[in-house]
């Protein structure tokens, strides 16, 4: 994990702003890296998308398995209902070779990713800035659940990044014990060497973080992978 912390503390720490940064992040790092898609046109609730859709589907109304780079960018530049993606993911070398996904039962929702034997860690960045430490939590929680659900992620590694001038230090220990680093005084990254051994039992912020997460999925939120 170490050389991949280097890469990004170094682009941080030589650049004025994080949309810089990931600029120089080396080519091993690929953007919106897609873990998860749709397995069926019955789940595509949106018209436009599904009418978008009837493009890449079989006879059976059903995703491919092992869909081209092509077909991979379409699916990516789609509403993340019917997509996951992670902000980065840190491969071994240039992914040459097609990428399966599959659904572990007929009427699953979620194709997902099946071999990440090229793949050293699900590097996540938090799409706000300046969170508190509370909704920071929540954010990072909720990133994780989703990682976690793409069962293959597990055995990865997993590195967070937060950006804010709020004290982020505390939550971060509590998450990631002393595998964190803070970068001129506004970047938290956390990392761990194999994303199943993030415990999440217990919340930071207790009453108040359990509160907001559970008000989250009171209103329907759906569970993505």
């Amino acid at each position: 994990m170490k050389p991949l912390i280097d890469y990004i503390q170094t682009a941080l720490s030589q650049t004025t702003s994080l949309d810089e940064a990931v600029n120089f992040l080396p080519q091993s790092f690929q953007k919106n890296f897609l873990v998860s898609y749709v397995h069926s046109n019955t789940r595509i609730k949106n018209p436009d998308t599904k009418k978008a859709f009837e493009k890449i589907l079989d006879k059976k109304g059903l995703t491919p398995q092992t869909p081209s780079l092509e077909t991979r960018a379409f699916i990516q530049a789609a509403s993340t209902k019917v997509q996951q993606c992670v902000s980065y993911m840190c491969l071994n070398k240039a992914q040459k070779e097609p990428l399966l996904y599959k659904t572990k039962n007929t009427h699953d929702y979620w194709k997902k990713i099946q071999d990440v034997s090229n793949m050293k860690a699900v590097f996540d960045i938090a799409s706000k800035k300046g969170e508190t430490p509370c909704e920071s939590e929540i954010s990072l929680r909720e990133v994780i659940r989703k990682r976690k659900e793409v069962h293959q992620l597990k055995e990865l590694g997993f590195i967070w990044l937060s950006e804010s001038k709020e004290d982020l230090e505390p939550l971060f220990k509590h998450y990631f014990k002393d595998k964190y680093l803070i970068v001129n005084k506004k970047y938290y990254i956390g990392y761990a060497k194999i994303l199943k051994d993030i415990n999440m039992r217990y919340f930071f912020c207790q009453d108040e973080a359990i509160d907001s997460y559970t008000i989250k999925k009171k209103k329907g939120e759906k569970r993505n992978p």
